[in-house]
């Protein structure tokens, strides 16, 4: 897995004692270690080298290796010792690069995803390689430095049923090519112009009635109890898919995810505040799974993943024609807009959907727009003053003044 230098040293001990040592040194091919810079490091004594491995720091729950005074993550967890030695042979097996102008697509990514694999939780590496995987087996093979917007503009569009993903895909691949761009193993990004496009807004609320006919048409229990914690607690269909029992504190009535969409921004756990309802519906499912997630499929296997919660959805919308454009994060966007015109503030709902500020409930989820009668009432409010529509008397001054005639100055008298 690397390349080995080496080296034999023989040294005096004890008397006139000669004792050879065969010393291995484990050198990444992309780095120069000579014979003589080895030898002059240690000239009059044993040259004593430890073997660099893997090994696993508790505090922060990671395998790391030392190289060069330096150390470096593999993996995180400790059951991923596995994964942590493959990352380990990778690392000290080297990476020898190729030149700018031959530096294929394929190359290019697969270095990124080498980083990218180190530093992100497994979900969103497998998500980064499944598109880049699909742009690799239609331009793999293509020079770096030879691709054009163009190219990206046609892979997208061989996929017309994607809507969402289109702008993932785009975000995707061009993050590559901006990591290789400032990795200097490109001198220009060719996809530095493409547009990555704005982001889709969620248009379609949950009425009252909505919710229960969902409720009322599922007829599993593990699923109904998965969508009664989209509903009451506002969170990502993610985070209740990870929820664990180690996560919950029943007597402060919360969820503290240390996983989550956005620990690498704010490096705080995610607190999600229960509802009643909601503590009574954990106690139940801490009962049947103690271990694990608690929320699972009807089998209690796995949790609930992307994929098996979108087909759901869409079986639902088969179901239920009037649910038409619903899906998962739908909740999310209903639990805003409902938190908003029931008077809770700006600031509570931001902290109550696991935000940092208030911009991102008034970009995405504030839709009070679509609450026409809301609104009308709210203008009503404003105008009448809250006197339940009866106008504000008007005082004797402003009447006098808004019945005297007003008169235009002569300026050409001046």
């Amino acid at each position: 897995n690397g390349s080995r230098i080496v080296h034999s040293a023989s040294v005096s001990r004890a008397g006139n004692a000669v004792i050879e040592d065969i010393l291995v040194f484990f050198i990444p091919e992309n780095l120069t270690l000579t014979h003589q810079r080895i030898q002059g490091c240690f000239p009059n004594r044993l040259l004593a080298v430890r073997e660099a491995k893997p090994w696993y720091r508790k505090s922060n729950d990671s395998w790391y290796v030392e190289i060069g005074g330096q150390q470096v993550r593999l993996a995180k967890g400790k059951a991923n010792r596995k994964d942590a030695v493959s990352a380990f042979h990778r690392l000290m097996g080297g990476t020898k690069l190729p030149k700018a102008n031959t530096l294929a697509v394929a190359e290019l990514c697969d270095l990124f995803l080498r980083h990218f694999e180190r530093e992100n939780a497994p979900d969103t590496f497998k998500w980064h390689r499944d598109y880049l995987q699909k742009f690799c087996d239609r331009f793999g093979g293509l020079k770096a430095a030879d691709l054009i917007p163009f190219h990206l503009t046609t892979w997208l569009d061989d996929h017309p049923t994607w809507k969402a993903a289109r702008r993932h895909a785009t975000a995707i691949v061009k993050r590559a090519f901006s990591w290789a761009t400032q990795q200097e193993l490109l001198s220009v990004n060719p996809l530095a112009s493409v547009s990555v496009g704005p982001c889709g807004v969620r248009k379609r609320l949950l009425t009252s009635d909505e919710r229960q006919q969902i409720l009322a048409a599922i007829k599993d229990q593990a699923f109904r109890d998965f969508v009664y914690a989209l509903q009451e607690t506002g969170c990502r269909p993610g985070e209740i898919a990870r929820v664990t029992a180690a996560d919950v504190n029943l007597e402060a009535g919360v969820w503290v995810l240390q996983q989550h969409k956005t620990a690498k921004k704010t490096r705080e756990p995610r607190v999600v505040y229960l509802t009643d309802h909601m503590v009574d519906l954990t106690r139940r499912r801490m009962a049947k799974f103690p271990d694990g997630p608690l929320f699972r499929g009807s089998r209690g296997n796995r949790p609930f993943t992307r994929n098996a919660i979108r087909c759901r959805f869409r079986r639902l919308r088969q179901k239920l024609p009037n649910l038409k454009g619903v899906v998962a994060y739908s909740y999310r966007a209903s639990y805003a807009t409902t938190a908003l015109e029931n008077g809770v503030g700006i600031a509570q709902v931001a902290e109550l959907l696991g935000h940092r500020d208030a911009k991102m409930v008034m970009r995405h989820y504030s839709k009070l727009s679509q609450r026409v009668e809301h609104l009308r009432a709210m203008a009503r409010k404003a105008t009448d003053g809250g006197c339940d529509g009866a106008p504000l008397p008007v005082p004797d001054a402003a009447r006098q003044l808004a019945s005297t005639p007003r008169t235009c100055p002569d300026l050409t008298a001046q």
